[in-house]
């Protein structure tokens, strides 16, 4: 997995290269590894990331090779084209892949590329199966088991009829059972309850279920009941807690991204000055103000219209005004900024991190991640040198990372 980080760019020429982003994410992996080592410290049990939605917004491909030189062994994708581009950029780490598969060629992508398909219908094993035989290979599969959420999965009270069906199919090998909880804590025993009874129900027919998963975050927190063989937490990873409320349950998270950008224009504007759509501010006395090329088209929440903070120098400003598409305002009043100086929208930590920007604009932390324009610019450091970069850029006429 070393190979990733040793075919990107010098430092050197990753920090030249930055100096020509209007705004970017740096992505600090060496946090995502200490929320690793606490993940595993607190539960004693594999760790399978959940990195979907382009690793929460913070790019999956360097995320999840980073995970494999930390000793992670697999992860899970929500969608098929994530599993592609792991694959596509040269990852051999397991994966996991909850994205449903409906024709030939997809089951047979699967097959080739090493993943282990979510299966909890017999259509689509019978389709795994006869893709296998095919391409002459055994292929690997996950059984989801909706023990009470009430999403997608076999039925806890059917799912030992199915898998003993599908554990007679040929070149097909069952990794695991796995379910998602409620999050409601007189359902979540009941669930945890379910699916060990579908093990034990199997185990009597001599059916090996594998591996047991059905913690994501909010239990490696709060349930350690639900731990079983493997659990499966993801924004935490990234430094993010879930809920504000998941804080002092004995894991301090670092948060791995910061949002930059640099200021693009500055200029005084006069007492009783309106700026910005629907005369949203009114300048109460003569100002400096600064606009910032992004906006909520960036990642940056349209909520913080008028509540925004920045980073600037150290001190926080405040956003003035509506936060548009592609730009918002800042006041940089006394600071002597110039355009061209780099400020944090989104700060690792302080009044304008990410938990307590979202907490402003009214969103969960998972909304903030997950909308992070996946072509925006990453930088990723490691002992504070940047070690890899993911640049879209245009290629004859389309935009390609």
């Amino acid at each position: 997995m070393s190979g990733y980080f040793a075919a990107q760019p010098s430092p050197e020429k990753i920090r030249e290269r930055t100096k020509s982003f209007q705004s970017w994410l740096e992505v600090d992996l060496d946090a995502i590894g200490q929320n690793l080592m606490q993940v595993r410290e607190r539960t004693g049990r594999e760790v399978i990331p959940c990195v979907k939605s382009n690793a929460y917004g913070h790019g999956i491909v360097p995320v999840v090779a980073y995970m494999a030189t930390q000793g992670v062994e697999t992860v899970l994708v929500a969608k098929l084209h994530e599993a592609l581009q792991i694959r596509d950029a040269g990852l051999d780490v397991g994966i996991m892949n909850i994205d449903p598969l409906f024709t030939p060629e997809q089951f047979e992508t699967v097959v080739r590329l090493g993943v282990s398909q979510t299966i909890y219908q017999r259509k689509p094993a019978a389709m795994l199966s006869e893709a296998a035989g095919r391409l002459g290979e055994t292929a690997s599969l996950w059984v989801k088991v909706d023990t009470g959420l009430g999403r997608v999965g076999v039925r806890w009270s059917e799912a030992p009829d199915l898998i003993e069906e599908v554990s007679r199919l040929p070149n097909l090998s069952i990794e695991g059972i796995f379910s998602t909880l409620s999050e409601a804590e007189e359902l979540d025993r009941k669930q945890v309850q379910r699916l060990l009874e579908v093990e034990e129900r199997l185990a009597s027919r001599g059916v090996d279920a594998g591996k047991k998963s059905i913690a994501s975050s909010n239990a490696v927190f709060h349930k350690p009941y639900a731990y079983l063989d493997a659990v499966r937490p993801g924004l935490m990873l990234l430094g993010l807690y879930p809920e504000e409320e998941d804080r002092g349950h004995g894991v301090e998270l670092r948060q791995s991204m910061c949002f930059k950008a640099r200021i693009e224009h500055i200029k005084w504007v006069e007492e009783g000055e309106a700026l910005t759509y629907s005369r949203r501010f009114v300048a109460p006395k003569r100002m400096r103000v600064g606009t910032l090329h992004i906006g909520y088209s960036d990642g940056y929440p349209r909520g913080l219209t008028k509540k925004g903070k920045v980073k600037v120098g150290g001190e926080i400003r405040p956003v003035l005004g509506t936060v548009s598409v592609n730009h918002f305002l800042v006041d940089l009043t006394d600071t002597g900024c110039e355009p061209g100086d780099v400020v944090e929208a989104v700060s690792r930590e302080g009044e304008n991190d990410a938990s307590s920007l979202a907490g402003l604009a009214g969103i969960m932390t998972y909304s903030l991640a997950n909308h992070l324009n996946p072509l925006l610019p990453r930088v990723y450091l490691r002992g504070g040198e940047p070690v890899a970069l993911s640049e879209p850029r245009l290629v004859e006429g389309k935009a390609s990372s």
